[in-house]
């Protein structure tokens, strides 16, 4: 059943946005309508399953509203939980309100008003941390403001130029990344305009002083350069050292960026590059932005771990693993926690702490089941277990499969169980036997755990 507009709406308020949204209601400037309010909270107690009479005999008994009627009445709700978004977004946005003061108190000819919310303005907008694209933009509203008052003398149009250029650096800088991203992601030919410009303007001028631009500067470099490593060190320094005077979604983005250039070094074989992958998994966490309200995704925290594990940095990885256990989803939340706690005990060679976790969870995701099994694979090996071992393959192979939707895991999980059965009855006093299984290994396309089964040989 598809649940109506404003129910979806109001099922993604949390809960102060709901206390909020009922003062918001019960306001006479924006709603005077009591059949509105008696709505919205008859649709908070609704899973969403009622059809449209069942909730007009719920709003009225006595006297049910038509299904016309009905769908007016939550049409007016979702256009009052529209205005009430778009104001919180407006009150949360730095400087919006005192920058739109400005303007009305310019609009009305208030000569004193207008210099005392000018001069708040700017005086809020210098306080917050921000000093991107956002930050001059607002500052552009200011200058412009200021300059419309009165006759605008020659230095206010050299200032609102050069704050023009800063916006336009800094948005154009940001919009060349995605699209190098979206370029390489998908082989694409198609480039963005001005770019060549672009890069003439930046040497004649000193714009990569500032902070914003230089920054998204070095990780457009990285990105069409790969190989150069100084401007992945530069736009790790950037971010580490001014990353405050980013919001959160561009921290996220270069924090992406930079994690994938990491990486495709790591996938070339520079495993040196899981230190910097640490290093950008600790200053996100730090500044909170690889948190969604909130909420860890379960991929980011595998890959934590799994970075984390890799650099050895085993106090730090078990202090993590149980501090941000809550802040994954609910569904995730047990199963990513005792798979995490596994790897860390398998990597400390705590082999019967690590069985112990895995085979008292269930892991109902099929790629997270399979990765548990597959550690399990390892531990038995290492323990010398071979008869569990055999039925292990056995049972790990037979799931595989009748279990539909693997895609190129499949295959991939397959060669693992088969080569590990290779390992458990090659001949360890035949070298030649073994060069040959070696290199047979070493030639399979793709083989996730080749380095796991070449160790052990």
């Amino acid at each position: 059943m598809k649940l109506h507009k404003i129910i979806v709406t109001l099922q993604s308020f949390s809960k102060a946005e709901k206390r909020r949204f009922f003062q918001f209601l019960d306001s006479p400037f924006f709603n005077q309508r009591q059949d509105v309010i008696h709505l919205c909270r008859i649709l908070q107690e609704t899973d969403g399953q009622e059809d449209i009479s069942d909730l007009s005999m719920r709003l009225s008994p006595e006297n049910p509203v038509s299904p016309t009627a009905m769908r007016l009445l939550m049409s007016d709700l979702q256009k009052l939980a529209d205005q009430f978004l778009a104001l919180e977004q407006w009150k949360s946005t730095p400087s919006a309100v005192e920058n739109d003061l400005v303007r009305a108190y310019r609009q009305k000819g208030l000569d004193r008003h207008f210099q005392d919310a000018l001069q708040w303005a700017k005086i809020t907008l210098e306080r917050q941390p921000l000093r991107n694209s956002d930050y001059y933009l607002r500052a552009g509203v200011l200058l412009w403001e200021e300059a419309r008052y009165r006759h605008p003398e020659e230095e206010q149009f050299l200032r609102l130029s050069d704050n023009a250029d800063l916006i336009w650096l800094t948005q154009k800088l940001r919009y060349l990344c995605l699209h190098t991203a979206y370029r390489i992601r998908f082989k694409s030919e198609n480039t963005l305009g001005l770019r060549r410009e672009l890069e003439s303007m930046l040497e004649e001028h000193n714009y990569l002083e500032n902070i914003a631009v230089s920054t998204w500067y070095y990780c457009l470099k990285m990105l069409e350069a790969p190989d150069a490593g100084v401007y992945f060190n530069r736009l790790k320094q950037a971010v580490f050292q001014h990353g405050l005077s980013l919001d959160r979604d561009e921290l996220h983005d270069l924090h992406l960026f930079a994690l994938n250039y990491c990486i495709r070094q790591v996938n070339e074989g520079d495993t040196h590059f899981f230190h910097d992958i640490m290093d950008l998994y600790k200053d996100g966490l730090q500044k909170g932005h690889l948190l969604e309200n909130g909420v860890l995704s379960h991929f980011t925290y595998h890959n934590i771990v799994a970075a984390g594990l890799q650099t050895r940095d085993y106090e730090w990885v078990e202090d993590f693993i149980p501090r941000y256990r809550n802040t994954l989803e609910r569904t995730y939340r047990d199963s990513a926690f005792s798979f995490n706690m596994a790897r860390l005990k398998f990597a400390r060679k705590e082999y019967d702490a690590a069985l112990q976790l895995l085979q008292h969870s269930n892991y109902h995701e099929p790629l997270l089941n399979m990765a548990a099994k597959t550690m399990a694979i390892k531990i038995y090996y290492a323990l010398g277990e071979y008869d569990v071992l055999e039925a292990h393959l056995e049972a790990f192979i037979k799931y595989i499969r009748r279990k539909p939707g693997l895609g190129y895991h499949r295959d991939n999980y397959l060669q693992l169980a088969r080569y590990t059965q290779k390992l458990m009855a090659l001949n360890r006093a035949d070298k030649g036997e073994i060069q040959a299984l070696r290199q047979k290994i070493a030639s399979e396309p793709v083989l996730t755990e080749r380095e796991w089964l070449l160790e052990q040989l």
